[in-house]
């Protein structure tokens, strides 16, 4: 059952909701996901420790012993993911860090297992092979409980099956609300109640008074929404009204501001700073991404070997010049290396200044026009991967004369150069292919470049490598 509520209060206020008197508050997300989680790891236990004694001695062994080793596993388990708030309706949606948190904490939690199996010395009464079947069995089922949360938590919430927190958005009086809106909907918070702030007021006396006379009801929190950074007198005064209700209060920033507070905090003195962008990967990342690289590279040349060998007659036939073309391009940490592709055009450019290729562009020959659709003139750059110009997935390099005419106009588009130049990457699967004819184009292209970068991991370079299979074969965008 649902009444919905509409009030305007006075010019700043006004009230629109559609409140959900019953179900489940979403605080139920954590604790039902906690216990289907306690409950997996208790039953693959006993099932595992149960069938490796039936498989390999014929018999039944006492259960209870097993559910009492399922229940060590289970609460470890969980109060390590309660510990970093992993079953928030928020972290859920996140499935990548899901995994990674199962794959840290789970084998932590059979680690104690085994120490306390050594301290006790009853290492004698539990085999270690009926450890790792339950071990496997505990795996597979949290990895499927993830996959059903993934798909089917943000149906429900869309659904309303949880009652969410209500919450009382303030913002300026110009900015639009259905981002935030949205965005707090996947957190499991309801924006009921609106207060917008317009341009040179700088209290909010008058409309804090209304809402507490109003009688529609109290709110779960606040949440502050600002981007007006022309106007943080209004946010300041805000702020000191907001604190006479007993309530909590939340801000959240926009623009410049917001990217800056996203980045990774840490503590200097009493101060706390954000991380703007992360340095260059560590050792071991490099390690693991260039192993990837390699492995990837090969195998594609091998496969690809057949095809690679028709484009290269393809050209050949179809116009004079060389089968590959050759240009030089700006790597990692700015140096300079000879990126390889087959040769779409009727030119050779490598020179000061180089124009983009464009629709119908009349330098595209025939068979270019057919390997630039299909992204088989990019084959050969597996090669510069092998030699360690190249990554598999990374920004994608521009000619020299593009660097340096975007390095000068946007200022983070040296930051792409933090990695190695990739193959394909996190822009290229957004939509981000082809000509960029205006700076605002190029301009998003460098803030996915620079997402990319900042969260990089091996997993994220699969789904890039994944999706880039499926763009290619599902659509023909490029030219």
């Amino acid at each position: 059952m649902t009444i919905p509520v509409e009030q305007n209060w006075g010019p700043h206020l006004s009230v629109k909701s559609d409140r959900k008197w019953f179900g489940l508050h979403s605080i139920a997300i954590t604790c039902i996901a906690a216990a289907f989680d306690f409950v997996v790891l208790l039953a693959a236990s006993a099932a595992g420790h149960l069938f490796y004694e039936q498989m390999t001695y014929g018999t039944l062994a006492d259960p209870l012993r097993y559910i009492g080793i399922g229940l060590l596993v289970a609460t470890v388990f969980v109060l390590a993911m309660f510990s970093v708030h992993a079953y928030r309706s928020s972290e859920m949606f996140s499935f990548r860090r899901q995994l990674l948190l199962i794959v840290a904490f789970l084998p932590a939690a059979l680690f104690f297992l085994l120490a306390v199996i050594l301290f006790l010395k009853i290492d004698m009464a539990i085999s270690l092979g009926s450890i790792v079947t339950s071990a496997a069995l505990s795996l597979s089922g949290l990895v499927a409980l993830r996959l059903l949360w993934y798909r089917h938590l943000s149906r429900a919430i869309a659904r309303a099956a949880f009652r969410t927190r209500r919450v009382l958005l303030v913002c300026p009086g110009t900015m639009s609300t259905e981002p935030v809106v949205q965005r707090a909907a996947l957190s499991g918070l309801s924006v009921e109640h609106t207060m917008r702030i317009s341009e040179g007021d700088h209290s909010l006396a008058s409309t804090s008074d209304a809402y507490v006379k109003s009688g529609i009801g109290e709110v779960d929190e606040v949440l502050v929404a600002w981007s007006d950074y022309g106007n943080l007198r209004a946010l300041e005064e805000c702020l000191n009204t907001l604190r006479q209700f007993c309530v909590p209060v939340n801000v959240m920033f926009g623009g410049v501001v917001g990217d800056v507070v996203e980045g990774f905090a840490q503590t200097v003195g009493e101060r706390r700073v954000f991380q703007t962008h992360r340095p260059p990967l560590e050792l071991y990342e490099r390690g693991l991404k260039r192993a990837f690289d390699i492995a990837f590279s090969i195998a594609a040349l091998v496969v690809m070997f057949p095809i690679c060998a028709a484009v290269a007659v393809a050209i050949k036939l179809d116009s004079p010049g060389p089968i590959f073309f050759v240009q030089s391009r700006k790597g990692y940490n700015g140096r300079t290396f000879r990126i390889l592709k087959f040769r779409s055009m009727s030119v050779m450019e490598n020179a000061a200044d180089v124009r983009q290729a464009t629709r119908n562009d009349p330098r595209v020959t025939r068979v270019g026009g057919f390997i630039r659709s299909t992204s088989l003139d990019e084959l050969p750059q597996f090669w510069n991967v092998l030699q360690g110009d190249m990554s598999v997935v990374g920004p994608r390099p521009h000619a020299l004369a593009h660097d340096d005419l975007y390095g000068s106009l946007i200022a983070q588009y040296a930051s792409r150069r933090h990695v190695k130049p990739g193959l394909t990457g996190w822009a290229q699967i957004n939509g981000c292919r082809g000509e960029t004819p205006t700076v605002d184009r190029m301009a998003d292209r460098v803030r996915y470049d620079i997402w990319y970068i900042n969260n990089w991991s091996l997993w994220l370079d699969l789904k890039i490598v994944f999706m880039t299979m499926g763009t290619v074969i599902g659509r023909h965008n490029a030219y």
